[in-house]
């Protein structure tokens, strides 16, 4: 029996990123949900900073569990998140991306953040293979909530395909039964080691994240999946509106109506992938003028400045 409530673990202001996005539609067919958001304009445009002093405001909640930051202190943990957020060149760095989908899970899913992959960067190998959060919490399903444990994944790339391809190929790692067992049993691993800075019930936190318990054997399964990318149609819409509410909703009439259109592009693509349909897996799908600006602009505000890239070094 699950009596921990992860929800109330959730310490960033949910309200602050959905502040900064316009939700167009949710669809859900079988166990595929898609939920489609935009930037809201700001002004005649659509721009990522504002997004980005949301989630800069997440970071020591992103970065540390909540025992850190009560044992040291918000300036301490906001200080040295910092950190972990190495000086990475930001057009391969994926770990802007999976702060975005660490915030749009525990503010729109209400589930609770216990391990991500930023704990390990020192190996490149793992950080590369893991995913992107690990979850916990409770998932609705046919207007029901059911524990779930959620693994997470984010794309932040140049078009939709694109993303969509490299989010299944990396999630089809946990379910292809020639590999399944080991990244899955990795992932698990991880999120136990991060469970010394949660403050929850330890008992239970362990049961769900250990395969021999009921506790685990009673969850779901959920992937949920940013995909983030580039798209041409935002700066025709900025050249012809007049005003904010003149661009917000000619952003709305693009995308009305197109629900089937994007659920039809995933389903299709599932079949490719049938494992992976028997898992849940929903979609928060986020189309932007520039997914460099986003990077860009998300490293400059961690650090301060932007980025440089090292000189060569030209010695013999």
């Amino acid at each position: 029996m699950y009596t921990e409530d992860w929800s109330k673990h959730i310490k960033i202001n949910r309200t602050a990123i959905a502040a900064q996005l316009d939700h167009h539609f949710i669809d859900v067919r079988d166990k595929v949900t898609i939920r489609m958001y935009t930037l809201k304009p700001s002004g005649n445009l659509v721009l990522v900073n504002s997004l980005c002093d949301a989630l800069h405001s997440f970071l020591a909640y992103y970065v540390y569990g909540e025992a850190d930051i009560t044992k040291h202190g918000d300036t301490w943990a906001g200080l040295n998140a910092k950190g972990v957020f190495g000086h990475k060149d930001p057009s391969t760095d994926g770990k802007f991306g999976e702060l975005l989908l660490f915030a749009l899970v525990e503010s729109f899913l209400n589930c609770k953040m216990i391990a991500h992959k930023i704990r390990s960067l020192t190996n490149n190998k793992d950080q590369l293979k893991g995913g992107d959060g690990i979850f916990l919490g409770n998932y609705l399903i046919n207007g029901k909530e059911h524990p779930a444990y959620l693994i997470g994944e984010s794309k932040v790339t140049t078009s939709f395909g694109e993303a969509l391809n490299e989010a299944l190929d990396s999630l089809n790692r946990f379910t292809d039964v020639r590999l399944s067992s080991e990244f899955l049993d990795n992932e698990l691993i991880v999120a136990q080691e991060f469970v010394k800075v949660v403050s929850a019930d330890l008992d239970e936190l362990y049961d769900r994240l250990t395969p021999t318990t009921i506790s685990y054997k009673n969850q779901v399964l959920v992937h949920p999946v940013l995909l983030m990318y580039k798209t041409d149609w935002f700066g025709k819409l900025e050249t012809k509106s007049a005003t904010p509410k003149e661009l917000g909703d000619a952003i709305l009439n693009k995308l009305s109506g197109t629900e089937k259109i994007y659920m039809d592009k995933i389903v299709k693509k599932t079949i490719d992938y049938p494992q992976l349909q028997k898992i849940y897996l929903d979609f928060f799908i986020l189309p932007c003028t520039s997914v460099d600006d986003f990077r860009n602009a998300m490293y400059y505000k961690i650090h301060g400045a932007p980025y440089v890239k090292p000189a060569k070094d030209d010695r013999a």
